[in-house]
């Protein structure tokens, strides 16, 4: 099976947009680690602050009374950045557990904050010890929530940093991967261009390894060996043989032909009966252009290819074995298969089906097309878009 170019290069695309994806879930845990550790840093800054508060300097009153006000709002901050949630949360954390800290954090910061600025406004004054006195008393419990919350905090960061080196793991295997494999592909790919590029020095075929190059080869070589046609042996709709153009090519080439074996392959188009009365001549023109067109894609320098005035199209192939003619066959109705064809109405589907068979050397072309017509109804009644072909004596599809 021959490499598609097009397949590849989707793939990579497919590919390249699943390693964008991880990238950007690993941006965004990174960018959660970093949030978390925001939360940890105010945390912390809750604790120096309450600290300063605590042993403030209160030798001058008005002194103390500025540093515990200035304390004071830095814990009103950082208690607001404590309960910050970041951009993305963890599917582990426990969002109960997280509001139900917070909470309690909120509320003992607040407490604490309410005697802390009671005692600093008693500074001065006969209540000064006792109002100190219920402020240590109600930083307890808060110095307790600030820990469990820390603890909680650095348990959060921990499964953030696992997910974090997980990601950045799996991209790095995934990474490596798509790079040896596209490489290979790649390369196998330049290397058909460079043949295709190259100089025929030694006469010898050269054989492709992707379809599409196989394809412009075989384009080209058909172009090569192409020679000028009387119009009367063309057919008006295709521009490819027709009965009498048949006739004549086939003749001319059998002195050619040697030790070759000729098969006889009949295509017709199965949706045919319901296309011959909706598309106009342009449209039919185009079809059996395109259709000729990849057909002769497999054409080799002995084969001749011929519309039919039945519209059938047939293909005389010069192989050196059944095996090599059947996979050219295949190709061929995949091909079609695949393809849209354009009509004043949009694209339309079409798929052919075949008959294919030996020519008997006694038999003549018209006596081979009628066998193979046969064959073409034995198809159609297995659900058209196959081969036909006979085989030990009995009708075998493929």
């Amino acid at each position: 099976m021959l490499l598609s170019i097009r397949k590849v290069f989707k793939n990579l695309k497919t590919t390249l947009l699943i390693l964008g994806v991880g990238v950007a879930f690993l941006t965004l845990q990174l960018f959660h680690i970093s949030a978390y550790s925001e939360r940890l840093s105010a945390l912390k800054n809750q604790h120096l602050s309450m600290q300063k508060i605590i042993h403030a300097e209160i030798t001058d009153p008005k002194m103390g009374s500025i540093v515990i006000n200035g304390a004071i709002a830095e814990i009103a901050l950082a208690v607001k950045l404590s309960s910050e949630d970041p951009f993305l949360t963890t599917l582990t954390s426990s969002r109960q557990e997280q509001l139900s800290l917070l909470d309690s954090l909120t509320i003992s910061s607040e407490t604490f904050r309410n005697y802390a600025s009671d005692w600093s406004a008693s500074l001065g004054t006969p209540r000064q010890n006792d109002a100190h006195a219920k402020m240590i008393r109600v930083s307890t419990p808060y110095l307790e929530d600030i820990d469990r919350l820390i603890d909680y905090q650095i348990h959060l960061t921990n499964d953030a940093i696992s997910t974090a080196k997980l990601i950045a793991l799996l991209l790095f295997f995934i990474g490596l991967g798509v790079f040896f494999r596209y490489r290979y592909l790649l390369d196998q790919i330049y290397s058909d261009i460079d043949r295709a590029c190259s100089v025929d020095t030694d006469g010898t075929q050269k054989a492709a390894i992707t379809q599409e190059i196989d394809f412009i080869l075989k384009r080209l070589m058909r172009r090569c060996t192409q020679t000028a046609v009387s119009p009367s042996m063309l057919h008006p709709l295709s521009g490819m043989n027709n009965q009498k153009g048949l006739i004549t090519a086939f003749n001319a080439k059998k002195s050619s032909r040697g030790s070759n074996n000729v098969f006889v392959v009949l295509f017709e188009i199965d949706q045919y009966a319901s296309l011959v009365n909706t598309l106009s001549k342009d449209d039919r023109v185009n079809l059996f252009k395109k259709l000729g067109d990849m057909i002769s894609m497999y054409e080799q320098p002995l084969d001749v290819i011929a519309h039919m005035d039945d519209d059938r199209i047939i293909f005389l192939m010069s192989r050196n074995n059944k095996q090599m003619a059947l996979d050219d066959c295949e190709k061929i109705l995949h091909t079609v298969e695949a393809s849209g064809f354009s009509t004043v109405k949009g694209i339309i589907k079409i798929t052919l089906s075949a008959g294919f068979l030996l020519k008997i050397p006694v038999k003549s072309v018209e006596e081979a097309a009628e066998d193979a017509l046969k064959l073409i109804q034995k198809a159609k009644e297995n659900g058209g878009n196959r081969i036909a072909q006979l085989r030990d004596r009995a009708d075998s599809y493929h």
